[in-house]
């Protein structure tokens, strides 16, 4: 596989990682949402807490 067209998975790869971590600290963000579960969640995946 040329090398140009694994760049290009791989920065397509990147992009949906940011998508989702940028949905995930949004969710976490979301005081419509359980503290207890956003909390926990940022904790475990290493993410700023939620603001109180």
């Amino acid at each position: 596989m040329p090398q140009r067209e694994l760049l290009r998975r791989a920065e397509d790869e990147l992009q949906k990682l940011r998508r989702m971590v940028a949905n995930t600290v949004a969710f976490i963000h979301d005081q419509a949402y359980d503290e207890t579960a956003r909390r926990a969640l940022a904790q475990a995946l290493g993410l700023p807490e939620p603001n109180q």
